[in-house]
């Protein structure tokens, strides 16, 4: 084995730290889990899966995310499960309606698949939200949207009601909510798993999110 002397190793270009950057994240607001993960919040241009029943917190860390995403006026998708977004509330906690899409989840597993394509590959969202009572794409599906993501730079977040444990490498960041604290399941670089008091995370959105025809687009 061959070693590199002292003349040869002046020649290599070192990156010094303060000019080291960590891969491209999206706040989430909350500073416990943003300094925890290496990205700063959720990572953007990879897929993320947040897993809890109704009223555990999911949909309202993603509501978080949203809102940092349009303070720096750029745009945000919805894909609605059983799950309705209440303009109202939106409105209250500062989510820019003019700049958040709504859609409704397609009944075919199929089109929901085009239509995450579609809407990734459009490069106008910063993130998106898909909200399913279980993840039924299959793993060569997550790989082509993985890959779009990261040539598009889209956080992609999966929120599943019917928590497994099973963890999926696919999904970079992987958080667990329960009611009384979160489980964060799979991060890169970092000692997993790891817990959060879900009182720091959990505000009661449920409410305001209810099964209703109502909706901000069809």
């Amino acid at each position: 084995m061959s070693t590199l002397a002292l003349p040869e190793l002046a020649n290599i270009p070192f990156v010094s730290a303060e000019h080291l950057q960590p891969p491209a994240g999206l706040a989430t607001g909350v500073s416990v889990l943003d300094d925890f993960l290496l990205w700063k919040g959720i990572p953007q241009g990879d897929l993320s899966l947040f897993q809890g029943i109704p009223g555990t917190g999911a949909t309202s860390l993603w509501v978080r995310i949203v809102q940092n995403v349009h303070a720096q006026n750029k745009w945000a998708a919805w894909i609605n499960g059983d799950t309705q977004l209440f303009p109202a509330h939106l409105s209250h906690h500062k989510l820019n309606l003019k700049k958040l899409l709504v859609v409704k989840e397609p009944k075919e597993n199929e089109k929901l698949f085009w239509l995450l394509q579609e809407l990734i590959t459009s490069s106008l969202f910063e993130v998106i939200g898909c909200n399913l009572k279980e993840i039924f794409l299959k793993n060569h599906q997550l790989q082509k949207l993985k890959r779009l993501c990261r040539l598009h730079k889209v956080a992609l977040v999966f929120i599943n009601q019917k928590p497994t444990k099973f963890i999926n490498p696919l999904f970079s960041f992987m958080v667990l909510f329960q009611r009384d604290f979160i489980t964060i399941q799979r991060a890169l670089h970092r000692p997993t798993p790891f817990n959060i008091a879900g009182s720091m995370i959990h505000a009661n959105f449920m409410h305001q999110f209810k099964n209703t025809a109502r909706k901000l687009l069809s």
